[in-house]
């Protein structure tokens, strides 16, 4: 695990983990285990919109289910063949970790979490009272004359293969997101993995996943933005 410099004010909104397995056999089971085995450090269940379509209608990654900390601060969500970890007031990287570990442990006892058909780990920031995006990021706009003032959206989006294993490096850049923040939204995943995983091996991936966000992330950030969040 690197050594991340910790800013002074960073700009992260959410920092998700996810990861997908074959749809589980007992639903009700999977997330009431969950909700009692975790009642403790997540108090608050709310059952979502999605809980009430029923199974026969196959939608991958539908989450049904929300498990809220008392601070709110962490929340992890479950469906048919999601999980994921949510961190909405991030407390660093090796917090966000060990929160993982501790839900991938409790999750064991009711899904295999040796066939996974996805992981993924997101990291979603906002930046508030953006004029221009290229003061903020090291980003060229698609054409010269392009009037910021003027644009009613502005996405841009690249993907990367990373290696040989089918790991995917997504960056999406959205502006204006009301009323003039920008959202600079980066994203690790692998699909479909071929090996047989256990909770090391996840947690493993997690941190080598967040060490690529976090040097893009260092890349992407204009100097101005640096001096003013570090």
């Amino acid at each position: 695990m690197k050594n991340h410099e910790p800013w002074r004010n960073p700009p992260l909104q959410e920092a998700v983990f996810e990861i997908r397995f074959p749809t589980v056999s007992d639903y009700a089971l999977f997330a009431g285990g969950m909700a009692m085995s975790q009642q403790q450090e997540f108090p608050t269940t709310q059952k979502l919109q999605a809980a009430d379509i029923p199974e026969i209608v196959e939608l991958a990654g539908l989450v049904k289910h929300r498990f809220i900390s008392p601070d709110e601060s962490l929340l992890f969500q479950t469906g048919t063949d999601v999980l994921s970890v949510n961190s909405v007031a991030y407390k660093g990287f090796i917090n966000f970790l060990e929160n993982i570990r501790k839900i991938l442990t409790a999750t064991e006892k009711f899904v295999s979490l040796s066939t996974l058909t996805r992981l993924g780990l997101r990291y979603i920031n906002r930046f508030s009272n953006v004029d221009y995006p290229p003061s903020v990021l090291n980003i060229n706009l698609p054409f010269q004359n392009t009037d910021i003032s003027k644009t009613q959206l502005l996405q841009l989006r690249e993907i990367n293969k990373l290696d040989n294993e089918g790991n995917l490096l997504s960056i999406n850049v959205q502006f204006p997101v009301e009323p003039k923040d920008l959202i600079l939204d980066i994203d690790i995943s692998l699909n479909s993995p071929q090996k047989s995983w256990d909770i090391e091996m996840i947690l493993d991936w997690t941190d080598k996943a967040h060490d690529v966000i976090w040097d893009n992330f260092q890349i992407l950030i204009s100097e101005n933005q640096k001096g003013v969040r570090i």
